[in-house]
């Protein structure tokens, strides 16, 4: 056989054994608390995410980083955030990203003849282009480049964000909603010919909290009227969910399709429960139902990213806090006949994500992780390696690792440890008992590796001026409408 017939013989196997490989569908909730889903005991109803646990794998403890951007760097990379030195949210005018020299998710996929998408929320680099989307591994981006846009003005810190590829793209229409149509329109037009990765950010239930008013009615039963919308916000997705589904399985893909879901952090709950609480200060005063001048950005900034309506119960506390109700999650994966449901009780946390997809669709190549491949525990089939796995809050100042069954605390020199297997609710410390667990934990965090820090710390992302947007970063119907909710 020559040369040339080789070539095409290999090529063929290569792309047959793409094909053969699964589709990957991912949807990540955003700010979506322990107690926000039905099969947890909530009152909002949540039947689609619950088919989710259901009929595949729920991962009773997954982990998380407490808040967005280190969570979604750890799922692109299979690295720790803190390595990275992604440890807060990315602002957009920070000239900051996820490192352009880290190979993604997306990178991985193409290689083996994936088609690749992301909809929705990215939150890992928008100052320039080479931190979009589509210049890291996606052929096709559809959403907003920044954190909690309005879901009906797609409007963030002043500025208009939402993006078709790399262009601003004027659309109206409800965030969830749009999120939805797209996600159902690429599967309805996807080829067969090579495998699809999609990629599915909800905004939903990240303040501020907007829902359409025909859903809020059906949770009158609910007194506080932010849960009440937040509740409306969850069901929303929840819908939009089984829709995605369910086109899934009308275009003959679902059974050879895995769909992992998870929310990015815990929910941000109604009394904040943060340092410092002063941050709550403008729902205390009510200055939250002003108009939205541009000479109350900060005010209107603090509104919509600090009042949350979401519930952890009974895990304490909830997003930018290391306490379990801001870093475990709900959480399942379901791929339909190939793997068989069961309740996952063993740790994993978002840096086990990608090296466990990777091994899924059988990706020969070597990778550099720090997660784990948890493919053998899915598939029941032996055992994987738990991983220890650091996480740190918005603040800076609090450190804490995880291995199982313990976790370890840290903010200056006080320890806190707590046996998180018998007690989810860190009700009590018990550094005082097993001082030398609590000694080589606080060994490993000192020792955990750190890259340059990639995003601002709170108090210096609060004197940005240019946080809340220039005018660069508008257009024009963007800002005559806050003229005109000026002169109101």
């Amino acid at each position: 056989m020559n040369r040339k017939n080789l070539f095409l013989v290999a090529s063929i196997l290569f792309i047959n054994n793409s094909i053969s490989a699964p589709n990957i569908v991912i949807i990540l909730a955003d700010d979506l608390g322990w107690n926000d889903v039905s099969y947890h005991g909530s009152e909002i109803p949540t039947p689609n995410i619950d088919k989710l646990i259901q009929s595949g794998v729920e991962l009773d403890r997954f982990y998380v980083q407490p808040s967005c951007s280190p969570t979604r760097a750890e799922l692109m990379t299979g690295k720790s955030a803190i390595k990275l030195g992604i440890t807060r949210p990315i602002t957009k005018n920070q000239k900051l990203g996820l490192g352009l020299n880290e190979k993604i998710l997306p990178e991985y996929l193409k290689e083996m003849n994936y088609q690749t998408y992301l909809l929705g929320k990215w939150h890992l680099g928008a100052y320039t282009p080479e931190y979009f989307p589509t210049r890291r591994g996606f052929d096709y981006f559809y959403g907003y480049l920044q954190g909690g846009n309005g879901y009906w003005d797609h409007v963030h810190g002043g500025g208009y964000d939402w993006q078709k590829n790399e262009v601003l793209h004027r659309k109206d229409g409800y965030t969830t909603h749009l999120i939805r149509d797209e996600a159902i329109k690429i599967i309805s037009n996807h080829d067969n010919q090579s495998r699809m990765f999609l990629n599915i950010n909800f905004g939903a239930p990240h303040t501020p909290n907007e829902a359409p008013q025909e859903t809020v009615n059906n949770f009158d039963f609910i007194d506080s009227e932010n849960r009440k919308i937040h509740a409306a916000m969850v069901y929303e997705m929840d819908n939009a969910i089984g829709q995605i589904i369910n086109s899934l399985e009308k275009n003959n893909i679902l059974d050879n399709t895995i769909i992992f879901f998870a929310s990015d952090n815990g929910g941000l709950p109604p009394n904040l429960e943060l340092d410092p609480a002063i941050l709550n200060l403008p729902y205390r005063l009510g200055v939250c139902n002003w108009e939205r001048p541009l000479s109350f950005k900060v005010i209107e900034w603090l509104c919509s990213n600090f009042d949350g309506a979401s519930s952890n119960k009974p895990l304490p506390k909830g997003k930018m806090s290391v306490s379990e109700g801001g870093i475990r999650v709900p959480a399942a994966i379901w791929w339909p006949n190939k793997i068989e449901k069961h309740k996952h009780l063993n740790f994993i946390s978002m840096i086990d994500i990608l090296p466990t997809f990777i091994d899924l669709i059988d990706y020969e190549n070597q990778i550099e992780v720090d997660g784990n491949s948890q493919k053998n525990i899915l598939m029941n089939s032996g055992n994987s390696k738990q991983t220890k796995y650091a996480v740190i809050d918005v603040t800076n100042n609090v450190l804490s690792i995880i291995d199982m069954p313990y976790k370890l605390i840290t903010n200056n020199e006080e320890y806190e440890l707590f046996n998180i297997l018998d007690d989810p609710t860190e009700s009590t410390n018990i550094a005082g008992i097993y001082p030398e667990i609590a000694q080589n934990l606080s060994e490993d965090l000192s020792n955990w590796p750190r890259g340059e820090n990639r995003s601002l710390p709170l108090p210096q992302i609060l004197r940005d001026p240019d946080l809340f947007g220039g005018e660069e970063d508008r257009i024009p119907w963007v800002e005559k409408a806050f003229e005109n909710a000026e002169t109101k």
